[in-house]
């Protein structure tokens, strides 16, 4: 029996043992997922009541017609958009600090971004800088930045299926000077909404297919076997394992093979839900050439 003398005590114990075992858990508002959901941008956009995109992508996405999938839905439901292409493969604080004042200029309420890991990091850095100005610097947002506001209300479309920074908290953005990565980790920035059409990675080279499907494989097996993980995170990722070890190889033989590009996709998304759940294992430390080894 618990007398209340001794509550306050039973109390810190509690608070202790919560702290010492407790994981969290970050999601997207919204996530979709399935050929041709990009359709549902519109569907968001109203039901939130957003009057115009600031659309974020890369030139080539642009050049190969993929970004045109996106304006088309924008154009056949009146929603105005300022496009923004000044990313780079690996974007700088310039890239960012640009996108900043391109938004402010041009009026929107809400940010599309579309393409890989490049496109959705700037997005995300403009998205947290547009409402919180104290971070303009983008060097002080380097890893855990203790930003007040979320960011302006981002829907974010993947082109490959390996970094999923759609479902993520975390951005990498280059400091030229300094000749480095800044890896930065803030709840506030991940997007509002993931919105994964499998029919926008049919324009990935198989090469990019395999490389990202890897990717996304070596980081499912690192979440597993790392000390971080729990049983929320074995679920995730025991099931990314699955999906992408049996779709990854026709998924780079046809890209436009619905059934197993869809899979596949899912897959490495069920790989990075799990690693939201989690610490990084000494492979991500590492890098690149390390995730080649395992």
């Amino acid at each position: 029996m618990l007398h209340a003398c001794n509550f306050p005590i039973f109390a810190a114990k509690l608070i202790l043992l919560t702290k010492k075992y407790m994981n969290r858990i970050i999601l997207n508002e919204t996530s979709y997922f399935g050929a041709g959901c990009r359709s549902v941008i519109a569907v968001e956009a109203a039901r939130r009541g957003f009057k115009k995109a600031f659309f974020v992508t890369d030139k080539d996405l642009i050049k190969f017609g993929v970004a045109a999938e996106i304006t088309k839905v924008l154009e056949s439901a009146n929603i105005p958009y300022e496009l923004y292409s000044d990313v780079k493969a690996n974007p700088t604080i310039a890239n960012v600090q640009n996108g900043v004042a391109a938004f402010k200029e041009s009026g929107a309420d809400f940010i599309i971004a579309l393409g890989g890991g490049s496109s959705i990091d700037t997005a995300k850095g403009i998205g947290i800088v547009v409402n919180n100005p104290e971070f303009a610097d983008i060097k002080s947002l380097e890893g855990v930045a203790d930003t007040k506001n979320k960011a302006v209300p981002t829907f974010a479309l993947p082109t490959t299926a390996g970094t999923a920074a759609e479902v993520t908290i975390n951005y990498v953005i280059i400091d030229e000077d300094a000749k480095k990565k800044m890896v930065c980790v803030d709840p506030n920035d991940i997007p509002s909404v993931a919105i994964v059409d499998p029919e926008l990675m049919y324009s990935m080279p198989k090469g990019l297919t395999a490389a990202t499907g890897m990717d996304a494989l070596t980081h499912a097996i690192e979440s597993y076997i790392t000390p971080g993980a729990w049983a929320m995170s074995d679920m995730f990722e025991i099931k990314a394992i699955e999906m992408i070890a049996q779709n990854l190889k026709a998924a780079v033989d046809n890209g436009k093979d619905t059934v197993c590009s869809r899979s596949y996709v899912s897959g490495t998304i069920h790989c990075r839900y799990g690693i939201l759940k989690r610490r990084f294992g000494y492979c991500s430390l590492n890098g690149s050439p390390s995730r080649c080894i395992l």
